[in-house]
């Protein structure tokens, strides 16, 4: 199992939720935002690598001490980290347990890759471009019937304080 990544962001502080945080940007993403802060994550040009979750994992534990002193731990993003739940989901499997897990998300996503990481990630931090359809496709070039069916569900299912709703 590969996961594609275009980028490894070490050390971050107050950007991801509490403590100091490695965030994992992931290649490409089903949305095209027209104010999008990622857009290498779209180009086929741009350089990434592959990894395997064991190599990822080995990694991330470079920033073992900083995740548990502070309450840290890693950040799935993108791009769209919902495209390879299989991926996330063994990195967490493998991942010291002690490390928060969050992720990055338009729930731009079928709810069964949702779902998967469901019991893996601590955090849900969710980017909601605009909750009225008209606008949301204006800005995305998509629906976001999706969106909002998975964002009701998961908010029947997780506790609120597992949920961060942004609008970027």
């Amino acid at each position: 199992m590969i996961g594609d990544i275009v980028a490894i962001s070490r050390l971050r502080m107050a950007s991801d939720g509490a403590g100091v945080s490695t965030l994992v940007a992931f290649f490409g993403c089903p949305l095209r935002c027209k104010y999008c802060a990622n857009w290498i994550c779209h180009d086929k040009n741009t350089p990434k690598k592959s990894y395997r979750p064991e190599v990822l994992v080995s990694i991330l534990k470079k920033d073992d001490i900083y995740f548990k002193m502070t309450g840290g731990g890693i950040v799935f993003g993108g791009g769209e980290p919902l495209l390879q739940a299989e991926f996330i989901h063994e990195v967490c499997k493998m991942a010291d347990p002690l490390w928060k897990k969050r992720i990055e998300t338009s729930l731009y996503a079928k709810w069964e890759q949702i779902n998967l990481l469901m019991d893996d990630i601590d955090e849900w931090i969710i980017d909601i471009k605009d909750l009225n359809s008209k606008v949301y496709k204006k800005y995305t070039g998509k629906d976001n019937d999706m969106v909002i069916s998975n964002l009701k569900y998961l908010i029947t299912i997780l506790p609120k304080e597992k949920i961060w709703i942004r609008v970027p």
